[in-house]
């Protein structure tokens, strides 16, 4: 592992913007936490900040301290500075080196969960190559390393927050999980009767009965039924798990603005070690003056111990698309799960283990969710799958 990429980054790096600018001396001038390291860090040292987010909050950081390397400076190196801005809604990720701060990061799927006059939960843990960040119990984003783990000293924590406690222990399952961020109990169906589904689906907006018809959707589903969380994870009973002859159903609506999202079923909640995952399908959504709506890069794959098991990408047409309301539909087949789209086939995905050991769905990304749920009775015909050698051909 070359820890040393990212450093040449910063070495690249020219001065901050003024708003950078503008929080770090604000910072600067309103210190709340110091707690210094007294062994050297290692990968599995996880640090747990919780405090309070003053009502009046503009920004507040978290900085991973380094030693200092330069003689008379009165800043020291930053391995991982955390920036919470919430006038702008969005944690930004950086380092500084002898002075010079990198390329900021600031994306992340996970929406913005900061709120003012709230408490906060934020995780950092340490792995081989990468700061894991978790807030609220929710995994947020994945920093690689530009300077050496073992270089961190210290944590500071200023800003307009107060009551900050710091806790560091070693863990081996990541992240910490709080109240918000357990898994839900994936409901189960046996009978799958009109007026069992009319029960089960109650929330869902009314325009999923022109769903085989898709039209854009940009009303928001009723406010007496709000949607499900963002990322989503939904646990399976023992006897209720998605295998031969079941299949689950996924209601929900596409952002208006979608890059990707992602569909999981893995074992387990957890983000690291890395789960195992019998199927991960992940719609990636394509801009262009020429593209045709609902045209998708669609990714899927297998997750086991840790690698990338039998990768698939195609460029397929579905009706997934902006703001369009759709249903999922993952039907487990005795050798492979199958995949409907507002009832048509789009494709089929070998197993590469035993559907019987997944345990959890995570859905994650670009949309709103409305309803999951497994069911049991009649599967979805075996429709020909939409051909990907002829969709390629004719581009």
């Amino acid at each position: 592992m070359n820890v040393y990429t990212g450093a040449r980054s910063i070495a690249l790096r020219r001065d901050l913007d003024a708003l950078s600018v503008f929080y770090e001396e604000r910072s600067a001038a309103n210190p709340k936490k110091l707690f210094m390291l007294k062994n050297t860090a290692r990968p599995g040292l996880s640090f747990l900040i919780h405090g309070l987010i003053l009502s009046d909050c503009e920004h507040f950081v978290i900085d991973f301290m380094s030693k200092m390397t330069r003689p008379k400076s009165k800043k020291r190196d930053t391995v991982l500075e955390i920036g919470a801005r919430l006038p702008q809604n969005y944690i930004t990720r950086n380092s500084r080196l002898m002075g010079k701060w990198g390329p900021e990061e600031n994306s992340s799927n996970l929406p913005f969960q900061l709120k003012r006059g709230k408490t906060f939960w934020m995780q950092v843990l340490l792995t081989d190559d990468s700061f894991f960040i978790s807030v609220n119990g929710f995994h947020f984003a994945t920093y690689r390393y530009r300077m050496p783990y073992k270089w961190i000293t210290g944590v500071d924590v200023r800003g307009d927050v107060a009551d900050i406690v710091i806790d560091i222990f070693h863990v081996t399952e990541y992240p910490v999980r709080v109240s918000l961020s357990l898994a839900n109990e994936l409901p189960f169906i046996r009978d799958t009767s009109k007026e069992m589904l009319l029960h089960s689906s109650l929330h869902v907006s009314n325009k999923l009965r022109f769903i085989d018809n898709p039209i854009p959707i940009v009303e928001a589903a009723p406010v007496s039924t709000p949607d499900l969380i963002i990322p989503y994870y939904g646990r399976m009973q023992q006897n209720e798990k998605l295998t031969d002859g079941r299949m689950m159903r996924i209601e929900g609506r596409v952002r208006l603005m979608p890059q990707t999202f992602c569909v999981t079923l893995q074992c387990g909640q957890n983000i690291w070690p890395p789960p195992n995952a019998s199927l991960s399908f992940s719609p990636n959504f394509i801009r262009g003056s020429r593209t045709k709506v609902g045209k998708a890069i669609i990714t899927r794959s297998a997750f086991i111990n840790g690698k990338e098991i039998n990768r698939e990408v195609s460029r397929l047409s579905t009706h997934l698309g902006p703001g369009k309301a759709f249903v999922l539909i993952i039907a487990c087949r005795k050798n492979c799960y199958e995949l409907y789209v507002n009832s048509n086939s789009i494709l089929t995905f070998k197993h590469q283990m035993n559907p019987a050991d997944i345990d959890m769905v995570n859905i994650r990304g670009d949309v709103k969710l409305w309803n999951v749920v497994i069911e049991v009775g009649t599967l979805p015909s075996r429709l020909r799958p939409r051909s990907i050698h002829s969709v390629a051909s004719k581009k």
